[in-house]
């Protein structure tokens, strides 16, 4: 199974697919484990916590940006 990375977190062992994440992805995985492929519970949280707030700010901005778009365009 090479398209698998086996990583193991909080003692339990998870087969993530590496054909249905991005490279982007599966580099920060790989970044997370440490020589054995585990993966440290904390730091995964705060991996995921860290990604979720920039996808929240890009949503914001995203959202704040197509309401100006929108005001400029019924200025005129």
């Amino acid at each position: 199974m090479e398209n698998v990375f086996r990583v193991c977190i909080a003692g339990r062992f998870f087969d993530i697919p590496t054909q249905e994440i991005s490279p982007a992805t599966f580099e920060a995985l790989k970044s997370l484990a440490d020589s054995s492929n585990t993966i440290n519970p904390r730091e995964l949280l705060r991996a995921f916590l860290e990604s979720y707030e920039i996808k929240t700010t890009l949503e914001a901005s995203i959202s704040s940006a197509t309401q100006k778009l929108q005001n400029a365009k019924n200025s005129y």
